[in-house]
């Protein structure tokens, strides 16, 4: 954990406003929303749009510093309005796609035009740690009684979400997703799947751990990391597990010079090569049977199967919301999201983004040398939780609030540029090797 720090009172907690607001948008059931002109206006979208002329006035006053990385951004959210123009036609397709592409660039400009460093982002952090307590305390008591909370309530007064096939409404979902594992109710809160729900908390652990926060916050957003248990998901376990071990392998880093972050890099790579050629079912079978539901393993096997023939069918503009070729007795749901990406919008957008996170995990290293321990050992728990989020989308389609929280965070990250955004070191720079 890291060392307890204050949050400097140069800016307040007004200038981050809109990022809260945001940030709590993403935690409300998609069930609470209004429809103007067939358009689902959610939580998020409704944040975003009300802060449009704010984030408009401060783009034209120059808060914005342009970064080369912005630059996969804007042809990630662009492509998703091509692709669709190119599937569905212009009116149609431009509307879909536009909705989609302003769920991942409004969150990120908002983001990028709010923080200005690491004071900020633990403003943010202190600011949502009520919300993410309660999400993973209400995960808890509905796993524990088997009883949806948050959904069945939002549903009842708002209305139950639609059920799409190839982007029509065709009805609508009122059962909601129930199954019991070890006895627990796979619980998902305010998310349309216990699987966000728990990735969403589970990524939270190196954020607050190293976060330097003092009391409750800290111990708020540590405790709600930890009630992703109540997801009762693998996913959700490893990427617990996952950010566990990458903190104290850079931990222990600070003791032993030769454990390097290189190092770790080759030896996780030479270790999936060997389960690759010893294993008789190669890596991907590996991992099947160490998931919770082998079952559904298998599944996500067959959809990268079909997935990938699809995006080599089409790898330009991909197939919109159509339906891909499959097993007849195959659901339509794609369970990875770069995949999915691919999928539906073609290479470019599914590249982009994840040159994007790549790039937001290579920017907080590089900051590291500008920085004191305290500050360093922060931006290590930020590059791990968009290493988590970004690793998880192999395993989980992130769409909704999930997205929307996953690309406002690789803005918050994208944020942080230079000396200027972290405290120097007293003595020697200890940079990631």
């Amino acid at each position: 954990m890291a060392r307890a720090v204050p949050v400097p009172a140069r800016r307040s907690l007004l200038d981050i406003l809109p990022v809260v607001l945001v940030a709590y948008s993403t935690l409300l059931p998609q069930e609470v929303r209004i429809t103007v002109a067939e358009l689902q206006l959610y939580p998020w979208r409704i944040a975003c749009f009300m802060l449009l002329p704010w984030v408009l006035s401060r783009l034209a006053r120059g808060h914005l510093n342009y970064r080369p990385a912005d630059l996969w951004m804007f042809i990630g959210s662009g492509w998703m309005i091509i692709s669709f123009v190119a599937v569905y036609g212009f009116g149609d397709g431009f509307v879909r796609g536009a909705a989609l592409a302003f769920d991942v660039i409004a969150p990120y400009v908002i983001a990028r035009v709010s923080i200005k460093d690491l004071s900020d982002l633990r403003r943010l952090l202190l600011a949502i740690a009520p919300g993410v307590a309660f999400v993973g305390a209400i995960m808890a008591v509905e796993s524990i009684t088997h009883e949806k909370i948050i959904k069945p309530l939002a549903a009842s007064i708002f209305g139950a979400l639609s059920r799409y096939e190839n982007g029509v409404a065709v009805g609508l979902l009122t059962g909601g997703y129930y199954e019991v594992r070890l006895g627990l109710l796979r619980a998902s809160g305010p998310f349309n799947h216990p699987i966000l729900a728990g990735i969403f908390l589970a990524a939270l652990l190196p954020l607050y751990w190293t976060s330097g926060l003092r009391r409750w916050p800290l111990y708020a957003g540590i405790a709600a990391s930890f009630l992703s248990f109540f997801s009762v998901s693998s996913a959700a376990l490893f990427a617990l597990a996952l950010g566990v071990g990458l903190l104290a392998y850079d931990y222990a880093g600070r003791y032993a010079a030769f454990l390097t972050w290189r190092l770790l890099f080759v030896l996780a790579a030479a270790m999936m090569l060997f389960i690759q050629i010893a294993s008789g079912s190669g890596l991907s079978g590996f991992l099947i049977r160490a998931s919770l539901n082998p079952a559904t393993g298998y599944f996500r096997r067959l959809i990268w199967y079909f997935g990938w023939r699809s995006v080599e069918k089409y790898p330009w503009f991909g197939i919109g919301f159509k339906e891909y070729e499959r097993l007849s007795w195959m659901v339509g749901s794609v369970d990875n999201y770069w995949l999915l990406l691919a999928m539906r919008h073609g290479l470019i957008a599914a590249i982009a983004f994840l040159a994007l996170s790549i790039a937001a995990i290579y920017s907080v290293a590089r900051l590291t040398q500008f920085a004191n321990l305290t500050d360093r050992t922060f931006l290590v728990g930020l590059g791990v939780a968009v290493f988590i989020l970004a690793v998880a989308g192999f395993s989980v389609a992130l769409f909704g609030p999930m997205a929307s929280w996953f690309f406002m965070l690789l803005g918050m990250v994208l944020s942080l540029q230079g000396p200027a955004a972290v405290t120097p070191p007293a003595s020697n720079r200890a940079t990631l090797r």
